[in-house]
């Protein structure tokens, strides 16, 4: 059995849902007696963005991995045989991440547009912080054709998540997540991407429905079954 490392804490909330998919997962999928026959996980909380930001707090142009968490990637070579991180926009460095840690590591992009390919979507519905461009991209250069909600819903939906994260989610944003989730969902998508992983925490319940695909359950499912090979 392979150890995990599970490069978390961008979003506190979320990793800790991850986590406890990565527990359900492994019982679903692997013999499991009473404590015995789960991988060993090793989870490192970052504290802090996984690129550079300026000032003003956004992102800098060009993207660039924050040296520190490049150093904290690079000490799971000492620690795990496979690398998972939770989070998006470290994807967009993943060469970067695997080379660093010497791991191998489990992508959430892959896993979902392996997802997508599986259930033969072709029209796909796009939610996450903003408009998420790792997805954005990967899904265009793949020919789906995807559909985003309205400027306005992804703001609402943006306040949502940075809130969760503080622990400060209210019923309107979960009101919020849903009216952005409903939008793509009135234009005739096959299926909606939750393509960040704080929106199945905004959602609530409901968020477990058969159209809307979390890449986080996804990718729990997927590093499971690559641990036990």
């Amino acid at each position: 059995m392979r150890t995990i490392g599970v490069l978390g804490g961008m979003g506190p909330q979320a990793t800790i849902d991850f986590e406890r998919r990565l527990h359900r997962s492994a019982q679903a999928l692997l013999p499991i007696h009473v404590n015995e026959g789960y991988p060993p996980v090793v989870t490192v909380y970052v504290r802090h963005a996984p690129v550079v930001v300026g000032d003003n707090g956004k992102p800098s142009d060009p993207l660039t991995l924050d040296p520190r968490f490049l150093e904290i990637v690079r000490r799971f070579g000492d620690w795990a045989d496979l690398l998972v991180c939770p989070s998006n926009t470290p994807h967009f460095f993943l060469d970067e991440m695997r080379e660093a840690s010497g791991c191998e590591m489990v992508s959430i992009i892959d896993v979902t547009v392996a997802e997508l390919r599986r259930r033969d979507v072709s029209r796909v519905g796009l939610t996450g912080l903003g408009i998420p461009k790792v997805y954005a991209q990967r899904l265009a250069e793949e020919r789906f054709e995807v559909v985003t909600p309205s400027a306005e819903q992804v703001d609402a939906l943006d306040d949502g998540i940075l809130r969760l994260m503080e622990g400060r989610n209210t019923a309107e944003h979960t009101a919020a997540g849903w009216a952005a989730v409903n939008a793509v969902r009135d234009q005739g998508v096959d299926a909606t991407i939750l393509g960040c992983t704080e929106i199945p925490l905004v959602l609530g319940d409901g968020s477990d429905a058969a159209d809307l695909i979390n890449p986080a359950q996804l990718l729990a499912d997927a590093v499971i079954r690559r641990a036990a090979e």
